[in-house]
């Protein structure tokens, strides 16, 4: 690893929003590599066996069975697993799934990491929500609509439930700090022409600085990051609403349809249209749980 924390690229199918996976780890003799990192999906973790901590932003939290996690979007995290065998479920979410209105405890940005831990028959309910999640979303886009139900309650559960950290954290130069309000900038509003140096002003720093430190923490440029957030939500709106292609390439800061068709087809593997022919079905309201 080249440095403290890295952006990992998560790749969620916008027609599902969901992307869950039973995760195991032998009786190894050594503990795995730590891995402090930051991704743009939502991360949903049920422990079913494990021992060990996570480092957050927040704070630090030991981890046992019995324990639901929730990471934000773009939210640091290190998991420090100790040896032996450990099994949990991890889920990705698409991040418009906690995009809710701004005087909810969901609002984009106002959610830290949040660790609840279950026991009795709470155990047991939480143990069923998320095995209920790993089979429906193995189904596709059939369950589409159970999986972002099922999503939401479990979200529901743990931001009712969400314990205090066993400590503060110690983070180095892997921490978002001081690129968050460049980052805000953008998801304010994807389709204005954000330069370098107002991202950099933003986040008052001078130019050159705000450009080697957002290289060093997301292994990308900053017009790469810009590109690859309005494709997200490009695939998003080609599935979710019945807009033109064209009206779609304008509204997120593309200069062309021809253009965004060109980038659309080499990040995805098809055309703008393809995709949204194959792909499209039909999608629920994003409103979610109100707390």
């Amino acid at each position: 690893m080249s440095h403290g924390a890295i952006c990992e690229p998560i790749d969620i199918d916008p027609a599902v929003l969901v992307d869950a996976h039973l995760v195991l780890q032998v009786d190894a003799a050594e503990a795995p590599e730590r891995f402090p990192h930051f991704h743009d999906a939502v991360e949903l973790v049920w422990f079913r066996r494990v021992r060990g901590e996570v480092t957050t932003e927040d704070g630090v939290f030991r981890l046992a069975p019995g324990v639901a996690m929730l990471i934000p979007s773009m939210r640091h995290h290190d998991f420090a697993i100790e040896a032996g065998p450990q099994g949990w479920i991890l889920a990705h979410l698409d991040p418009s799934l906690l995009t809710l209105q701004s005087a909810s405890p969901f609002h984009r940005g106002a959610m830290p990491c949040l660790v609840a831990r279950f026991d009795g028959i709470g155990r047991t309910r939480m143990e069923g929500l998320f095995d209920w999640l790993l089979e429906r979303s193995a189904q596709g886009g059939e369950a589409r609509e159970a999986v972002i139900s099922l999503t939401r309650l479990i979200v529901l559960e743990i931001w009712q439930n969400a314990t205090a950290p066993d400590r503060d954290a110690e983070l180095g130069e892997g921490r978002l700090d001081r690129l968050r309000p460049a980052l805000d900038l953008v998801a304010k509003d994807p389709s204005a022409p954000i330069s370098l140096d107002a991202a950099a002003a933003a986040c008052r720093l001078s130019t050159p600085y705000f450009s080697r430190r957002f290289k060093f923490v997301f292994e990308m440029n900053f017009s790469d990051y810009v590109r690859a957030y309005r494709l997200r939500l490009a695939a998003q709106r080609l599935l979710a609403s019945g807009a033109r292609i064209s009206e779609i390439a304008f509204d997120l800061g593309f200069v062309s349809p021809a253009h965004f068709t060109a980038v659309f087809q080499k990040r995805f593997g098809s055309t703008p249209r393809d995709y949204r022919a194959r792909r499209r079905t039909p999608a629920p309201s994003l409103s979610g749980p109100q707390a």
